[in-house]
């Protein structure tokens, strides 16, 4: 078992003799090396992901709310992780909730006249609300697994980082 950073192997790589082994154990090395890299890459995921999973367990079953809300769908999980990893690493990480509708919402709030809100369908729309000072912005747009331009501005300024 071979342990780098949080990520564990199952299989050993130290089987096998010669120039062919020694190449194929070193490919499987590094390819273990570059996951840890790639996973520590997107911080806003790896700060968030326990409290996404926890909510998404928590609301998996219909009418989880006691009003009859819907499940949140297994697609809808897989897009919000999609948009964690496309959060810059100087975003400040969103709080994480569900709606009764079955998305998933991210929300960021810096006082009561700084907030947005960003809900995930599972259908990959990204509905967004936001509240700066006095001015009122919402929308639909489409991730493609980015960030929409004006959902970094909107984070950016409910933190007056414009």
């Amino acid at each position: 078992m071979i342990a780098i950073g949080s990520l564990t192997t199952s299989r050993s790589i130290a089987c096998g003799y010669g120039e062919a082994a020694n190449y194929i154990r070193n490919q499987q090395l590094r390819s273990v090396e570059e996951l840890v890299r790639v996973e520590s890459y997107f911080p806003a995921l790896k700060q968030v992901l326990p409290e996404l999973e926890e909510v998404v367990r928590e609301t998996s079953a219909p009418n989880w709310d006691g009003y009859d809300a819907l499940p949140v769908a297994t697609e809808t999980f897989e897009l919000a992780k999609d948009f964690l990893r496309s959060l810059p690493a100087s975003v400040p990480i969103p709080s994480v909730g569900a709606e009764a509708d079955g998305m998933l919402v991210f929300e960021w709030y810096h006082s009561p006249r700084r907030i947005l809100s960003v809900s995930i369908s599972p259908t990959g729309e990204l509905h967004y609300a936001a509240l700066i000072g006095a001015s009122k912005s919402s929308g639909t747009e489409i991730s493609y697994g980015k960030m929409p331009s004006i959902i970094g501005l909107l984070i950016r300024q409910v933190y007056n980082q414009v």
